[in-house]
């Protein structure tokens, strides 16, 4: 059987295992994508030897890192970001502490390139962290914004200085590499508006199907071929350009959609089994490097963030266990410091076991924390249940003057396919949906309010009316949301089935 053939088999079986692997630690109330790294140990070389590393599935999965990066750019620091000194001061604290004796400890065991393993195993991962945040409601509250916020910068100081001292190399090239991120940043600055413009005017002109996504997947491609000739990594190439392409992909949901689609439903779970993969065969020596590697790494994060907990004046604790989210962008730089050649095989797969216990720890701990220290746990609703009780749901809605550009933002933020629209007294009166905004030149967002388009049909009901009938009127109408009003017609709550079914079926 020939690489290409055999490639097939063991992608297919990636792809489910990882699948199935997600549900079944979903189910059980674990990170998801520690199963599917699970699965990578198990098939790999670390355990059963079944699945055997070749160029065709290094290729495949060195894509996945580019594309997870080229999100993470976009997504992950794509918000406003509000930087004060304590911000600051907290953000290097936690950066320098870990940093100290994760690095002294590498240098004590010997690992041939210290400072390229360290950054990655230090940093914090924004991705987890936001889903955290999300699961324990606290992603819209003062914890959740000052916790991103540290998290942010700490990733982006990680990201910075990881490209600068990830090839061994002089004193004069640490300083050249300095300067080529000093200019990347530069072009990032500069170029950004333009290449979203040129894009724009390559849509306008060539009017074939899915051109959008054709064109945004070879500039992530092109830039990736050109940095590396240029000596530079494309993953973080990638990183950057998310960054850079951050209001476009933003003006445009659909698109973004369709690259969530592709990454997410194909290049993710390859890439986390992609992780256990890697993996050498487990012995003592891996296995007690990597634990002692996640009593460091833990202890440091927390106890760095728990000193910066006074800083920031929030919950110590929290603050700790927040900040030491791991497994995102932290272990596609470890895989991409490895298949370039950076680090060996067991260095790779200690400091991998180090951020897979990580990103099954944490979460656990902190959701116990979060819930220990009287976050108000929601009540499951239940199918004859009034509509105006369904407080675990936020309602959405946008004015009669809100810019297309806000509404965009509003409806990428929710996933959501239209958005009530309500006059000055909160009583809704139309919807716009995904649709209206796709058939609009992206130039004018900033420009057209919710007035000046023709408002879509709206339907309403009482807020005395039950789940069940909500339902049933979702059956009935395929409507993409409910708006929920009191007795004097003003709106009290909107509802989306994606979002209801999910509550109740939430555990």
């Amino acid at each position: 059987m020939n690489v290409v053939t055999s490639s097939l088999l063991y992608i297919g079986i990636m792809l489910v295992s990882a699948k199935l692997m997600e549900e079944g630690f979903s189910r059980l109330g674990l990170t998801p994508f520690v199963g599917a790294i699970l699965i990578g140990l198990i098939l790999g070389r670390g355990v059963l030897n079944v699945i055997s590393l070749n160029d065709v599935i290094s290729f495949v999965t060195s894509l996945g890192i580019i594309f997870l990066l080229f999100l993470a750019g976009a997504e992950e620091f794509g918000d406003s970001m509000e930087l004060t000194p304590r911000i600051l001061v907290s953000s290097l604290i936690l950066t320098i502490v870990p940093f100290i004796v994760v690095f002294l400890f590498l240098t004590l065991i010997g690992v041939s390139n210290p400072l390229t393993v360290t950054f990655p195993l230090i940093m914090t991962s924004v991705g987890p962290m936001t889903r955290l945040l999300m699961d324990t409601g606290l992603v819209r509250s003062d914890t959740g914004r000052k916790l991103f916020y540290q998290g942010t910068l700490v990733e982006i100081i990680s990201v910075i200085v990881f490209a600068i001292v990830s090839k061994p190399a002089s004193l004069y090239s640490l300083i050249r590499e300095a300067l080529e991120i000093v200019v990347l940043f530069s072009i990032i600055l500069f170029v950004g508006p333009k290449l979203s413009r040129l894009l724009e005017e390559i849509e306008s002109f060539i009017k074939v199907r899915e051109v959008e996504l054709a064109f945004l997947l070879t500039v992530i491609m092109v830039t990736g071929y050109v940095s590396e000739i240029f000596g530079f990594n494309s993953a973080i190439a990638a990183l950057f350009l998310g960054f850079l392409l951050r209001d476009y992909l933003g003006d445009r949901p659909d698109l973004k959609e369709k690259m969530h689609g592709l990454t997410y439903g194909f290049f993710e779970p390859l890439f986390f089994v992609s992780i256990g993969l890697y993996f050498a065969p487990l012995n003592l020596y891996i296995t007690t490097i990597g634990l002692l590697l996640f009593v460091l790494i833990l202890s440091t994060k927390f106890l760095s963030g728990y000193l910066t907990g006074f800083i920031v004046k929030m919950d110590r604790i929290v603050n700790g266990l927040g900040v030491s989210s791991k497994g995102g962008v932290d272990a596609s730089l470890l895989i991409s410091a490895f298949v370039l050649g950076e680090l060996s095989q067991t260095e790779y797969s200690y400091s991998a076991l180090s951020i897979t216990l990580m990103s099954l720890t944490i979460p656990l701990i902190f959701k116990l924390k979060v819930r220990g220290i009287g976050v108000e746990e929601k009540k499951k609703p239940k199918f004859y249940e009034k509509l105006g009780s369904l407080s675990t749901i936020t309602p959405l809605y946008a004015t009669m003057d809100s810019s297309l550009r806000e509404i965009i933002n509003m409806i990428t933020e929710r996933g959501a396919r239209a958005i009530v629209v309500v006059d000055e007294c909160l009583h809704p009166i139309g919807l716009i949906t995904v649709q209206q905004l796709l058939e609009i030149d992206p130039s004018y967002y900033s420009v057209y309010k919710a007035r000046d388009l023709e408002l879509k049909d709206l339907v309403i009901m009482e807020e005395n009316r039950r789940v069940i009938d909500a339902l049933r009127k979702f059956r009935a109408t395929e409507t993409a949301v409910i708006a929920v009003v009191d007795k004097n017609g003003k709106l009290v709550q909107t509802i989306y089935e994606r979002e209801l079914l999910r509550v109740l079926n939430s555990l």
